[in-house]
């Protein structure tokens, strides 16, 4: 985008060297004028395992398929540009999940651009296409069009197909130990014997698999004098985050501890913990806090959190 003249005083901008870069500069009041990429939001509104696309009825690309999403307006978040923009273009209400990604995108009039893209659910309206839009509708994984407009919804769609084809089931022995590799490699876990939550009873070890890498695990132990069970650890690598995973592993574990009639199953992590909000969407109670839990050779202290799901088991 080339901009010409000086927005505080009019006068004609002339192009100087900054040393980062070069920049338009106004030689009469010395304002300097920062091209920024344009910001654009976006919503993956996932329903009964498929996928909410549009189909556009305007250009740029046209007759193609979309994520709903659009320019953030200079009075909005982009949390509300992505949530009006998924109402306007297939007629949902929607409440976000949160943050799935950010993606970078060239052909804008103004230059590069970046997508912030949400998770969300719908919380009423209908599934319908806006004004500006040819149809909208539902996508299983491998159902997606081959003709979806643009390349950073292309790329967050593999992802999400990706993160849908993610197998979860009860660990092997053999996985047990790189699940005790991961531990060492990522440091978050003192004394845990992985082998033992697959071969002794009363406890389990769930992974999540990437074919035939594990991506993410958890664990959780029965204790019979209480009837309670406990979630001993979750985690999902880095690379994995934010598509789901955390919530689908603990409903394997909620599945576990509901199958052995417990009455609750606990889970504690530290306050500043993003998991957090998984445990409480998916159904936990804060019950308690300790500021002393963690050990105090820890780079970080914090505070843990003590939470609990309650099960109907009398």
């Amino acid at each position: 985008m080339e901009v010409t003249f000086c927005s505080q005083c009019g006068s004609r901008l002339v192009e100087k060297d900054m040393g980062e870069r070069i920049r338009p500069v106004c030689p009469n009041c010395g304002h300097i004028v920062y091209l920024n990429p344009t910001v654009a939001a976006g919503t993956l509104v996932e329903e009964n395992g498929k996928v909410v696309l549009v189909r556009r009825g305007a250009e740029p690309m046209a007759g193609h398929w979309a994520l709903p999403g659009g320019y953030v307006e200079a009075d909005e978040s982009a949390e509300e540009a992505a949530i009006r923009e998924t109402w306007e273009e297939v007629g949902l209400r929607v409440e976000l999940d949160g943050l799935l990604d950010v993606y970078s995108f060239d052909g804008t009039p103004q230059g590069k651009g970046v997508l912030v893209l949400y998770a969300a659910h719908a919380i009423g309206g209908e599934l319908q296409a806006g004004d500006d839009a040819i149809e909208a509708a539902l996508f299983p994984p491998e159902g997606i069009p081959e003709d979806v407009a643009f390349t950073t919804h292309r790329q967050a769609l593999r992802d999400w197909c990706r993160a849908r084809a993610i197998v979860y089931r009860e660990a092997t022995v053999q996985e047990a130990q790189i699940v005790a590799q991961l531990n060492e490699q990522y440091d978050f876990e003192q004394g845990r014997d992985w082998t033992g939550y697959v071969e002794k009873d009363k406890s389990v070890l769930f992974v999540a698999m990437d074919r035939e890498r594990v991506v993410g695990f958890s664990s959780v132990t029965i204790q019979e004098w209480n009837r309670t069970a406990n979630l001993n650890q979750i985690f999902v690598l880095p690379s994995y985050r934010r598509w789901g995973i955390a919530t689908r592993l603990i409903e394997k574990d909620l599945d576990y501890a509901s199958e052995h009639e417990v009455r609750a199953l606990l889970a504690e992590a530290p306050a500043t913990n993003p998991a957090l909000v998984v445990y409480l969407k998916a159904g936990f109670r804060v019950c308690g806090f300790l500021d002393t839990y963690y050990p105090p050779a820890r780079t970080l202290p914090a505070t843990a959190l003590f939470l609990a799901y309650d099960f109907s088991h009398p």
